[in-house]
Formats: structure tokens, sequence, C-alpha cells
């Protein structure tokens, strides 16, 4: 198949559909045209021979019922203007009178000559000998008959084929103005739609190069291609937010992995130099390191399989406020050590998910909550049921997060303080976890906070 440009394609499809309306209409008008004057000219030829039969039956009743043949030549040279003439026949059909052999001639030939000249260049075809006969009357009896001879299909006049001439010529012109202006048109819409998406697929060649500064602009009035504008510019931002992680990522688990790496190399290397002794404490340390690895990678998997939702939740009915209660007494000591006042405010409430990852999920979310309040602060689970969603909150008043930094929190490895979270052994990775417990339960968590005022997240899970 044949491969165009959109532009082409348009301006070729918007001419085909022009040129078949307008084809179409030139047509119908054509013969409407034709059909209407056709029978105007018969109507009105019709109307003259039935006066030319008015003036033979008054020249029968005024010469005592005969004919005169000098106002029968008179008449006929006034028939020959109409470009017609008579003969007349008995009732029994016989000849009573025609022009003589001579002048039926000459007549002839001027009428042919009349027609020949109007079918070349009037056009209109006036190519066969046309009869039309017509009782002549008296007082309702017939007393002959006149015969009427022209070239036709009609008599007509070169005015009236001037006339058809005339309106064919400018159906031609009115038609080929209309197809002008058809492709002008549609030269203007092509470029109109065409130049946007020729936009949209240079912008679109630029992706996939990993090109995602560039935006597009909105040109055009069209919503469908804003839409489009829209949409692509959202790909390119979701892209190069992507690509930053990607490579944010990529740092992140280097260090995270160098760091206790380093460590073990260090106390593996003085121990095998004899510069350290293996004792309980020094292989504790190197246990410790090997354990934060392996959670780091533990983590990394778990992160993996509910995003890919390959790990299957296994639901179950539990009251969940008894599992906040008992998340609480979980974290007493480290409660105590700070003097944090945590409290539970609800009422038992049953739900229906997977209890193990919903622990794993408030005690992230608790964690993180006693790490980042000061000491005496306020820690608050707020648990209430709507109609059809069950509203977990978790409020604290510590540090709080900085506005911009809001939308990454739950990106994996970001960390609002990263020099912070190193000293207390953070890695980033458990609002990931959060959220995609959430999410896989067909729920949703949002966060809303005030730097130096506190923090509150608020889980919705669906009845």
């Amino acid at each position: 198949m044949k491969k165009r440009s959109i532009k082409t394609q348009l301006i070729l499809s918007f001419l085909t559909i022009s040129i078949l309306i307008i084809g179409a209409l030139s047509v119908l008008t054509l013969s409407l045209m034709n059909n209407h004057f056709n029978q105007f000219v018969e109507e009105k030829q019709n109307e003259l021979m039935n006066q030319y039969v008015d003036s033979l039956e008054l020249i029968y009743q005024s010469n005592q019922h005969k004919w005169s043949e000098t106002e029968l030549e008179a008449l006929t040279q006034k028939t020959m203007e109409n470009h017609l003439y008579f003969s007349v026949d008995s009732p029994d059909n016989k000849t009573i009178w025609q022009l003589p052999k001579t002048e039926l001639k000459k007549t002839k030939h001027t009428l042919k000559k009349h027609a020949d000249k109007v079918s070349k260049t009037k056009g209109a075809t006036l190519n066969e000998e046309v009869v039309v006969t017509k009782p002549l009357k008296e007082k309702n009896t017939s007393f002959g008959q006149v015969n009427f001879y022209f070239y036709g299909p009609f008599a007509y006049t070169e005015h009236d084929a001037m006339f058809i001439s005339s309106m064919k010529k400018s159906l031609m012109t009115v038609a080929l103005v209309a197809l002008l202006v058809s492709f002008i048109f549609a030269s203007w819409i092509s470029q109109k739609l065409s130049l946007p998406l020729k936009h949209v697929s240079q912008f679109t060649h630029q992706l996939t190069v990993g090109k995602y500064t560039e935006t597009l602009p909105q040109e055009t009035s069209i919503n469908e291609i804003n839409l489009l504008i829209d949409s692509l510019n959202d790909l390119s931002y979701q892209l190069e937010k992507q690509a930053n992680l990607r490579k944010q990522l990529t740092s992140d688990i280097s260090h995270e992995l160098r760091t206790p790496l380093a460590t073990l190399k260090g106390n593996i290397e003085a121990l095998m130099d004899g510069i350290w002794e293996a004792t309980p404490e020094r292989l504790q340390s190197c246990y410790d390191e090997v354990d934060r690895l392996t959670r780091l990678v533990g983590n990394l998997e778990l992160i993996n399989k509910i995003e890919e939702k390959k790990e299957a939740l296994v639901m179950s009915e539990f009251d969940l406020y008894d599992l906040i209660q008992s998340i609480m007494i979980n974290f007493s000591s480290k409660i105590e050590e700070k003097d944090l006042r945590v409290t539970a405010e609800g009422k038992s409430l049953m739900v229906t998910a997977d209890k193990d990852k919903m622990n794993q999920v408030l005690t992230n979310l608790l964690s993180n909550a006693i790490k980042f309040t000061q000491k005496n602060g306020q820690i608050t689970f707020l648990l209430k049921q709507e109609k059809y969603k069950t509203i977990l909150q978790v409020k604290d008043n510590g540090m709080g997060i900085e506005k911009e930094q809001l939308p990454f929190i739950f990106d994996r490895f970001y960390m609002v303080d990263t020099s912070r979270n190193r000293e207390i052994g953070g890695q980033g990775i458990g609002l990931s976890i959060v959220k995609g417990v959430i999410e896989a339960h067909q729920g949703n968590i949002t966060v809303e906070s005030q730097l130096g005022i506190g923090t509150t997240f608020t889980i919705t899970l669906p009845n």
C-alpha cells in the first residue's frame, strides 16, 4: 500500500468528497433545469401553435369556408419567424394546401440551417424533423387539420438555445469555483490538523531517544488534539521523573550496599590479619551488617512482588482496632524511651484484609512517627467507618515534611533528610511498601504535612 502524509490524505479525502457532492448536485441541477426548461419551451410552443390554429380557423371562416392561398402564404412567413411551417389537410387526410415545392424546399433548407447552427454553437440538439397535428374546427365540427413541421425535439429559438448554453456554462463555472474553494478549504483544514500532529510525531520521537525535558505547546482549538498534547506532556513528565528515580535508585542502592559491605570488608580483613580478635561483639557487628543487607534485599523483593501483584493477599476478617492496640504494645519500649503519648481513637471495627500485610503497614507508619517525633510528642491513631469505606489516620506533631518533598515520599529510597535517616537506620523503602500494600487492597493513602507542626497519613480501604 502506498503511504502518504496525513496532509496529503486529508486533502485527497476532502477533494474526493467535494467532487462527489458537487458532481451529484451539478448533475441533479442540470437534469432539473433541462426538464423544466423543456417543459416551458413545449408549453410556449404549444400555445404558439394554438394561436396559429385560431388564425387558420379565422381565415377559413372569413373567406366563406374557403382557403385563401395569399393569406396562408403570409401566415407561413410568420410561422417561419418561429422556425416552423405548416400544411393543411381535409378531414379525410388529403392535402388541401402546402407550400409550393420550390418554396417548401427553400423553407426546409432555412429551418435545417437554423437547426444546425443552434446544435453546433448553442448547446441544444435539433437533429430530427418533428410533425405536430392539430384539428381545425368550427362550432365543434372538424373541417380539417393542420400539420406543423419543425426541427426538434422542440422548436428552440436561438435565444432559447443560448439560454440553455449559458446556464450550462454558468453551472460548470460554479462547479469549478466550488472545487477550487474546496481545495483551498481542504488545504487549510489539513494544515491545521497535520501541523500539530507533525509536532506530536516529532515530540514522541524525542521521547523514544530519551529526551524528556521538552514540552508541547497547546496550539490548536481542537479538544481531542489538545487532550493528546496534554497526555504526551504528562507522559514526558512521568518518563523524566522515572528516569531521575532510576538514577537516584541506582545511587541509593549503591550507597546502601556500599556502607555495610565496606564495614564487613574492614572487619573481616582486620580479623584475618590478626589485628582484631574474633570477639562476640565484633562478630555481632558483622552479623548486624549482614542482617541489614538481608533486610534491604528482602524489602526490595517484597515491593516488586506487591507492585507486580505476584504477592497474593491472604484475606481474612479481623478487628483493625485490636491490631492497632497490639502494634502499640510492640513499640512500648521505644515509646517510653522518648516519653511519647500514643493513643488510639475509635472503636472495634471489623475489616476484611491481609492481616499480616496490614500489620506491616501500621508498623512502618508508627515506626516513622516515633523516629520523627520529638520527646514528649503526641501520636494518634484515628479509626472511623463511613458508608462504603474504612478510614484510618496516623497523626503526629513531629518535625513535619516540606511541601516540595511530599509528592516523592512514597518513592523507593526517597528520604526527606538523607543524613538523618542514615543515622537512625532508615532505608527509604518503608513508605513504598506501605503504598504498595494499600493499593493491592484497592485502597488509597495520602499525606498532609506542615514543617515543624506535624504529619498526617490517611488510609482509605473499601468495605
